[in-house]
């Protein structure tokens, strides 16, 4: 797909789009695949949820399925092992155990995908199984909601996570653990008055409640990371931080997993986030976002991947020298002085000594390596170079491009989604114009941006609204 959009851009306007060196891959995705290798390693499953009656009435396209396979320069490189998305985990076949148990048809026609029989696997298939049945039942909600306050539980309440989003799953799973004592007690309660039927018979020991907490810990780091690098912010300076973050982590993470249910994911991930880091370090837009953060500059190269700090301060000098002639005005000729001898005894007070070797690019280039600044990684880089736009021109205008790349293709996922939302069979005759001002309006209101003249009236009632601590915009919206 990136060769053919190169070559429609050279055929458009001549410009050769090198997409060998400026493919950026979706950070967040990166990351599903990252998951979902760990936990095809432990096998365990993604059942799917129930099937949405939504007709689909905004065009959407088919889902490209990941082959584990890349293109470079003409090269075939494949892995011996397919990654993987979440979502599409496999597992080993399971029996339900459920025959003979009233109402329990429902849940298993959701419940379309297969557990492991055993670990870790049959917890999650045993804990998915329990919330899903507490929130079908009005009447088992009300027991919960008894039992938590007799208990002293004032968390969060229990969701059915089907596993349609590991992040869901993750969320209904993190909700039980909080719960565990109330749940214990709903399956007590079920197998001392109705011989344990409505929950299959399923009990929890502290060993299996401990499982779901070590799992829940790795899933965290990555539902963390994915909120982090899925906004709008210049995100890509920070991949190559984020990509040895996570290695890291993960390794730290293995040794503490040692001859535990989860060892085994732990080296499949390392693996996909190598590959991936290494392919970020040859994507010349996430190189120059590098360098161009301050916080950054070549220290991280030097730091964490010196075998790369070479070609990227080469690369560096490339950007710059090329970008310096568009920005510089036409060069005056050059006013000829005559050469006046200087005499030593006022040596001392020459301040403007003639040097004709210095050239201003190298000087550029030295001020923004060698001087120390105060902003952090996660400072305003943007607002940070709008300052120093003065004192760097030509720097600040590369970084004004790169670090304009985003590392992550959910912006426009989150602009698709709104679409599907607004563009219903209702609005078949909605002008463009219309659905483009429907589609911004509606992210607008989202990130909290307060928009005038025409939404004043609009942001009227959602300020009224923010009063009430009952009101969600998110449910709205």
């Amino acid at each position: 797909m990136t060769k053919e959009l190169s070559r429609l851009i050279e055929k458009h306007d001549g410009t050769f789009w090198n997409n060998n060196v400026n493919h950026q891959r979706c950070f967040c995705h990166v990351l599903a695949l990252i998951l979902g290798a760990g936990l095809a390693a432990v096998k365990l499953s993604s059942a799917e949820g129930p099937t949405s009656k939504k007709p689909e009435n905004f065009p959407t396209l088919e889902t490209i399925s990941e082959e584990g396979e890349l293109f470079e320069d003409g090269v075939q490189v494949s892995e011996a092992e397919e990654e993987i998305d979440p979502d599409d985990v496999p597992a080993s076949d399971s029996d339900s155990g459920s025959e003979g148990v009233e109402n329990t048809e429902v849940v298993q026609n959701k419940t379309k995908g297969k557990y492991a029989t055993s670990g870790i696997g049959l917890t999650l298939k045993k804990i998915d199984y329990v919330c899903r049945r507490i929130c079908s039942s009005p009447a088992k909600q009300a027991e919960y909601k008894v039992w938590a306050q007799k208990l002293g539980y004032d968390g969060p309440g229990i969701i059915g996570g089907y596993g349609i989003r590991w992040n869901i799953a993750y969320e209904s799973r993190n909700r039980a653990y909080q719960a565990r004592k109330v749940i214990n007690q709903l399956l007590v309660n079920e197998t001392e008055n109705g011989n344990g039927k409505y929950f299959n018979g399923y009990e929890f020991s502290s060993k299996e409640w401990d499982n779901i907490k070590v799992l829940n810990s790795v899933l965290k780091e990555f539902l963390y990371l994915t909120k982090r690098m899925e906004g709008d912010g210049p995100s890509c300076s920070m991949v190559l931080y984020e990509y040895s973050r996570l290695i890291d982590n993960l390794g730290q993470l293995k040794q503490a997993s040692k001859d535990g249910i989860l060892e085994a994911m732990f080296d499949p991930m390392i693996k996909v986030a190598s590959k991936y880091k290494e392919l970020a370090l040859k994507c010349e837009p996430i190189l120059m976002a590098t360098m161009l953060h301050p916080a950054w500059r070549l220290l991280l190269f030097a730091n964490k991947f010196p075998s790369h700090h070479s070609s990227a301060q080469t690369l560096l000098v490339k950007k710059f020298k090329e970008r310096q002639p568009m920005l510089k005005p036409p060069a005056l000729p050059p006013t000829k002085e005559a050469s006046q001898k200087v005499d030593p005894e006022d040596e001392g007070y020459n301040f403007y000594p003639v040097n004709p070797s210095l050239d201003d690019s190298e000087d550029e280039l030295n001020r923004y390596h060698e001087t120390k600044f105060s902003l952090g990684i996660k400072g305003n880089v943007l607002l940070w170079w709008k300052t120093q736009a003065p004192s760097f021109p030509v720097l600040s205008s590369l970084a004004r491009d790169y670090l304009a790349c985003a590392s992550s293709s959910a912006t426009v996922e989150r602009t698709f989604s709104a679409a599907s939302n607004i563009c219903t069979t209702g609005r078949s005759a909605l002008a463009p114009r219309t659905i483009e001002r429907c589609i911004s309006s509606h992210l607008w209101f989202r990130n909290g941006v307060e928009a005038q003249h025409d939404f004043d009236d609009c942001l009227a009632i959602f300020s009224n609204a923010d009063k009430n601590p009952k009101f969600n915009p998110d449910l709205i919206l």
